[in-house]
């Protein structure tokens, strides 16, 4: 009965932290910048830390569009109508502290 408990509690972390962000999460339809990004920010740290991070972000835009996914929760927006509009328009879950932030602003 340990090892169906202990394998039990491997699957819920293995669903939660690599198969919900990887293909159920709404953040999952947009293009990875690099091909851990839906499961660790550790790449995009690593970049930051080398100060070569902007460059990095700059050519997944080039390759990958307006939109991409730097970690589990970050993305990078590039322009306003494909990008901005779309995120900030709606189709996209936003925290709850988000209206009451910036809700006054219009």
């Amino acid at each position: 009965i340990q090892v169906a408990c202990i394998l039990g509690a491997l699957a819920a972390l293995i669903y939660k932290y690599v198969l919900y962000p990887t293909f159920f999460s709404s953040l999952a339809r947009i293009p990875n910048a690099h091909f851990t990004a839906p499961i660790s920010s550790a790449w995009i740290t690593w970049r930051r830390f080398i100060a070569t991070n902007n460059r990095t972000i700059q050519a997944a835009h080039e390759k990958l569009g307006p939109i991409v996914r730097l970690g589990p929760n970050e993305i990078s927006i590039n322009c306003v109508d494909g990008g901005i509009k779309t995120v900030y328009g709606g189709g996209f879950e936003k925290h709850d502290w988000y209206p009451r932030v910036f809700g006054s602003l219009g």
